[in-house]
């Protein structure tokens, strides 16, 4: 995907962890472009850390995706959000690969969160107090 975008890994994983699985990943550090961790996520009082895409300063938030497994990491920018199933020791996992075609519509689309929002569908999820109310309506809605 490196040649369609520039890869930027933001995990709320510590440097010393995330470091070793990316190096295994990318050892000679020619498709990951930038790499940031957990000091640049923003804690919250429950200790989860959400990734802010505004610290990307540089950055047009029309271009930049965010794939996570934790849809609460991209809370604060829904729509420039897209969820995986998380990995863990799954030798068979393909999640990224079937995320691939997506990734190229997106790579040709003015506003990444246009489409984003029409696949997904967050924004639905904000009208409610619960997410089991926000399915029971959004599944009758069909």
């Amino acid at each position: 995907m490196s040649s369609y975008f520039e890869i930027i890994v933001f995990t709320a994983s510590h440097s010393c962890y995330a470091n070793v699985v990316l190096d295994y990943l990318d050892p000679k550090k020619q498709y990951i472009h930038h790499r940031l961790y957990r000091e640049s996520c923003v804690p919250t009082p429950e200790g989860v850390h959400i990734k802010d895409l505004r610290i990307f300063i540089n950055r047009d938030p029309t271009d930049l995706i965010l794939v996570d497994n934790a849809a609460y990491s991209f809370g604060l920018q829904i729509d420039n959000g897209i969820p995986i199933i998380p990995y863990y020791d799954n030798k068979e996992d393909q999640e990224l690969k079937t995320l691939m075609p997506f990734l190229r519509t997106l790579a040709e689309a003015q506003d990444v969160r246009e489409l984003i929002r029409q696949t997904f569908k967050f924004h639905l999820y904000t009208k409610y107090d619960s997410p089991k109310t926000a399915l029971e309506k959004l599944v009758l809605a069909r």
